[in-house]
């Protein structure tokens, strides 16, 4: 059952996508296949962060590993990012190596995203005009 102060919240979030003319990505099904692949690769520990649509913040949003409790409602998510690169120090003289696990993972399972410098950015809404590169 919806509390006033959710069903007002949702209210408002439906009328901020409308104003936006946003468009959605993703679906409930597969943010909660996203969330269940990442918490397979619990060994990898895959680091993420995540822009809500109504963020006002100016500065990039912070790094986090908790898929289990720290994921804000899918419907509010504008885009989540995945750092997909492990470095495994070789030695001072080799170059690290560096190893993406992630790309063929969100491939298989039909999970759209961008690549975005060195992250993964699953986007949940798209603005007008907003050209992405789905891989």
């Amino acid at each position: 059952m919806e509390t006033d102060e959710q069903a007002k919240d949702r209210q408002r979030l439906e009328r901020y996508i409308d104003r936006e003319a946003l468009t959605s990505v993703m679906s409930n099904t597969k943010w909660e296949k996203l969330r269940a692949l990442m918490i397979e690769e619990s060994a990898r520990r895959p680091a993420w962060r995540v822009r809500c649509l109504r963020d006002t913040r100016e500065v990039e949003p912070q790094w986090d590993g908790d898929w289990h409790y720290h994921l804000p409602e899918f419907k509010h998510i504008e885009w989540l990012e995945i750092f997909p690169i492990q470095k495994e120090r070789k030695g001072y003289l080799l170059p690290d190596k560096v190893t993406d696990y992630f790309v063929g993972l969100l491939k298989s399972n039909s999970i759209p995203f961008s690549i975005e410098g060195e992250s993964l950015r699953i986007w949940g809404y798209l603005r007008p005009c907003q050209a992405v590169e789905f891989v």
